[in-house]
């Protein structure tokens, strides 16, 4: 399981004291007010340990303001980046839910057999999709209960339902 969660986006400066609008990937917030640190990733892999310096909310959006990006020259360079937080900081699951990063690396089994793994999820335009590694070559199953079974994260595996998804 992965330690660190991807929990939000930062976007824009917001006035002249160093704000940043944050947007939550799950579309909740609660937990975000509460973020002491978390980590920035950058698109282009660079990551950085960040402190929270201070946290309000102005109509529907959420400002942070991180130590060291006081001023929006400097807070500008944050824009573009995805704030991962440890597990415990995350947003708190509901029974039956799970967070997309612990479907990584979960073996896809069709009629009892492994016949690939899930290497990432992407967003589709009705449901995520896993990204199912099979013989050296990706293929889109969608995450819906009509194409995969529920995970099962004891044994570390999902069932495939329709077979025809990945060639076989």
């Amino acid at each position: 399981m992965e330690e660190l969660l991807s929990t939000a986006t930062i976007g824009r400066t917001h006035g002249v004291e160093g704000f940043l609008r944050v947007y939550s990937l799950s579309g909740e917030y609660a937990h975000l007010k509460k973020l002491k640190s978390a980590v920035a990733v950058f698109p282009d892999g660079r990551e950085k340990l960040l402190s929270v310096l201070q946290v309000r909310t102005q109509g529907d959006n959420l400002l942070m303001k991180f130590s060291g990006y006081e001023t929006p020259e400097s807070a500008r360079l944050l824009s573009g980046a995805v704030l991962k937080v440890k597990r415990e900081d995350a947003r708190k699951l509901k029974k039956g839910e799970y967070y997309i990063a612990d479907l990584y690396n979960l073996s896809v089994i069709y009629n009892g057999e492994a016949i690939g793994v899930i290497r990432s999820v992407s967003e589709g335009a009705q449901a995520m999709l896993l990204n199912v590694e099979r013989n050296g070559k990706i293929y889109l199953v969608p995450n819906l209960p009509v194409f995969v079974s529920r995970p099962d994260f004891e044994k570390g595996t999902i069932e495939l339902l329709m077979g025809e998804l990945v060639d076989l």
